[in-house]
């Protein structure tokens, strides 16, 4: 497979690029709300259960807490959808959303099918 645009990639990397596949990206970022004593709870008891259920519904296929405390951000979490409209009502219905603990950005990005954490 030849590509002008990749005139310095390996054939044996050009064969591995050739699976790449769009997903979406969501990064939280710490809400208006973030600090306030309910946090915790609404954290716990609602957003986690909220996003299991997207991970069990295959929406959402990889989450990662940041574990930077002097970071705004968050988290981030790898929809299996291109769909931004669909990703966007699905943040919209997370309990921390809704009471104001995360904001979010939703961007799209690749990667190759298979891949996972070790």
């Amino acid at each position: 497979m030849s590509n002008p645009a990749f005139q310095f990639v390996s054939p044996e990397i050009m064969t591995k690029l050739a699976s790449i596949k769009p997903y979406t990206l969501v990064v939280l970022m710490k809400g208006e709300n973030y600090g306030l004593s309910d946090t915790p709870r609404i954290i716990q008891s609602e957003h986690l259960p909220y996003v299991f259920e997207q991970r069990r519904d295959n929406h959402m296929v990889l989450t990662m807490p940041i574990k930077d405390n002097d970071s705004n951000l968050a988290a981030i979490a790898i929809y299996n959808t291109i769909d931004k409209e669909e990703v966007k009502r699905l943040m919209d219905k997370d309990p921390a959303i809704e009471a104001g603990i995360f904001e979010y950005e939703i961007v799209t990005g690749l990667g190759l099918p298979g891949d996972k954490l070790p």
